[in-house]
């Protein structure tokens, strides 16, 4: 997960702000310096006037201690900006937050059946016309897999991994039907590489809900000593109307 920190040289921290003050105080010392190089030496004819000449001793001791403090200012500036520097370099970048997460859009593609990919597609998702207007400011899209425990009714012993699911979708999806969820479809895809493995997926779809519209549960299968099935981690997903938040994990 994303985590929003806040330190200095991200968002608008005193020190920045008095960094920036100082950036532009130095084009307004600059300006006196003009301005007091401009009361230069009167006309040499007409002689000096003591009290020009006392003046012009005060604009030249005032123009030293401006430089010299110009000095200090640009030794603090670059004193500054090493540590913003050092700062930023400590901070893993996954900690940083400069821009939101891109929400996980729906895929456009059907996919394959008998893949990883297809056993958690959406068919759903693919007959939303893409010609229909959305009301003003939706972005339809997934939020990011997170964990998901599995019930305790759930938890056991079953012959098949089709009966693991088919247990599971009893006591998550069931309950819904006909009432909060339009449907639930049940998928089965067995390890390639591995015999005694196997995934599944419960997607639900047509929620009465404005943001929520459907959810997906994928699910790992193993199979026991005894060549029965038990259900192993678990995660899932939902599907956003309106909306995903930006670190992913809702829909808004």
């Amino acid at each position: 997960m994303i985590r929003h920190v806040a330190h200095a040289g991200y968002g608008a921290s005193p020190r920045n702000e008095e960094l920036t003050l100082r950036r532009h105080t130095f084009p307004a010392i600059l300006l006196v310096l003009l301005l007091i190089a401009a009361c230069g030496d009167a006309d040499p004819d007409d002689g000096p006037d003591p009290q020009d000449q006392q003046r012009i001793e005060e604009l030249e001791a005032e123009l030293d201690q401006l430089r010299d403090r110009v000095d200090e200012l640009e030794q603090e500036n670059e004193a500054l900006e090493d540590e913003v520097t050092a700062l930023r370099e400590a901070v893993p970048d996954d900690d940083v937050n400069d821009d939101a997460a891109a929400p996980i859009e729906w895929p456009d593609e059907v996919a394959d059946v008998w893949t990883a990919e297809g056993l958690i597609d959406q068919l759903r998702v693919h007959l939303r016309d893409p010609e229909a207007e959305m009301p003003e400011g939706w972005e339809p899209g997934m939020t990011a897999w997170a964990p998901f425990e599995v019930p305790d009714a759930v938890l056991g012993v079953y012959d098949t991994p089709g009966e693991v699911m088919a247990e599971l979708a009893a006591v998550v999806d069931a309950p819904l039907l006909g009432r909060d969820q339009w449907e639930v479809t049940i998928r089965v895809l067995t390890d390639a590489d591995d015999p005694d493995l196997a995934y599944g997926a419960l997607l639900g779809w047509g929620f009465l809900d404005d943001s929520v519209v459907g959810r997906d549960i994928r699910i790992t299968l193993t199979r026991t000593d005894d060549q029965r099935w038990e259900p192993g981690g678990a995660e899932q997903r939902q599907h956003c109307m309106r909306g995903v938040s930006d670190d992913q994990t809702a829909c808004i």
